[in-house]
């Protein structure tokens, strides 16, 4: 059972006639006792509040720590994600360009090859006018000699 500062107010206890208490000095006793315990309950209740006051204040950072912590781990999966498709597209992009080099340089080789053939060609070709013309000089050659040959004859 709990004493208030009006209990101890209204206490009473009975006087012997033979060495009893002073009631004035246990009035006032019990007066300073119940105003002192009044204060003590007064203070209690205001550091009850401002305890409950803290304490919400302190779930609210908890949450406010809690969100915090959860924003972080989110950004710091969207980093990751965002570094491996970063990855991810440059692997594709580094993969494209070398497929792009290789069509190029097949591309390249066949030209090479094209042209080698055309030389080829012109080359069999340049010998074959060459040899043409060497015939066709020599024809006259031997015309031309033919021709000097009667004409000395006549």
């Amino acid at each position: 059972m709990r004493i208030t500062p009006l209990d101890v107010r209204q206490q009473q206890f009975t006087v012997r006639t033979f060495r009893g208490f002073d009631v004035q000095e246990v009035d006032a006793f019990l007066q300073d006792v119940a105003e002192d315990y009044e204060t003590v309950l007064k203070e209690n209740a205001l550091l009850k509040e401002q305890l409950a006051v803290l304490e919400e204040r302190a779930r609210g950072f908890a949450d406010l720590e809690r969100a915090l912590q959860d924003t972080l781990v989110t950004g710091q999966r969207m980093s990751e994600e965002l570094k491996a498709t970063a990855r991810r597209e440059a692997q594709l992009i580094v993969d494209e360009a070398q497929l792009r080099s290789e069509k190029v340089l097949d591309e390249a080789r066949a030209e090479e090859a094209r042209i080698r053939a055309d030389m080829h060609s012109l080359k069999r070709l340049h010998r074959q006018l060459a040899e043409s013309v060497k015939v066709a000089v020599e024809r006259y050659l031997r015309l031309a000699d033919a021709d000097l040959g009667e004409a000395g004859t006549e």
